[in-house]
């Protein structure tokens, strides 16, 4: 079947290579397998769209391919992948704010190589203590691990910046969340690394 007119100049396709830790309540993209797809998977999807922007008659100048659409750098791999992406893009391949959370916990040499590729700022989502926050991600550990994400990024010079989401089941939590911003020094730490420390509520 032909594919319908795309009118727009830039494209951004995306493939779930090694999908993601968490099964996060709040996720509007649904809960895979995790099923581990092959560079060919995606090489063959990048050149679908190579081949329609050839053959066709669009507005597309630019693409743009990504090797994941939940959790960036989920795999072991994640240097590769993220090579990958480079060689079949356009333009070099963004993490903007978001990094992987729970590699950035458990993969002491992830923190210096992200900050290698662009961002210098992260975003943690928080939604309560410990207990609250375990529950909505649907992993234990997900709130130590988002804490242990901040340190590792201020280790390397990266500021956290944290999402708080609110619902009825952070309101308990909320007092004690943001004394622990205090304990943690957060807000002292960033404005070390010369802006002020981000923390926003997301409903």
């Amino acid at each position: 079947r032909s594919m319908p007119n795309i009118s727009t100049k830039k494209i951004g396709v995306a493939l779930d290579m090694r999908g993601c830790p968490n099964r996060c309540r709040h996720c509007h993209l649904g809960y895979g397998t995790n099923r581990p797809l092959d560079d060919a998977d995606l090489r063959w999807m990048a050149a679908q769209f190579r081949y329609y922007m050839e053959t066709s008659d669009t507005e597309i100048e630019s693409l743009s391919v990504s090797s994941f659409f939940r959790e960036p750098d989920f795999s072991d791999g994640y240097r590769h992948l993220y090579d990958l992406d480079r060689e079949l893009s356009d333009e070099e391949p963004q993490r903007h704010e978001l990094l992987s959370i729970w590699r950035l916990a458990h993969d002491k040499e992830y923190p210096a190589w992200a900050k290698s590729v662009g961002p210098q700022t992260c975003q943690i989502t928080f939604f309560g203590m410990e207990e609250t926050t375990d529950w909505f991600y649907r992993r234990k550990g997900a709130f130590k691990d988002a804490l242990t994400a901040t340190e590792r990024l201020l280790e390397v010079g990266m500021k956290p910046r944290w999402q708080i989401i609110l619902t009825r089941k952070l309101l308990p939590d909320i007092d004690e969340l943001l004394r622990l911003i205090d304990r943690l020094k957060l807000r002292e730490r960033v404005q070390e690394l010369g802006s002020g420390f981000q923390l926003f509520v997301h409903t």
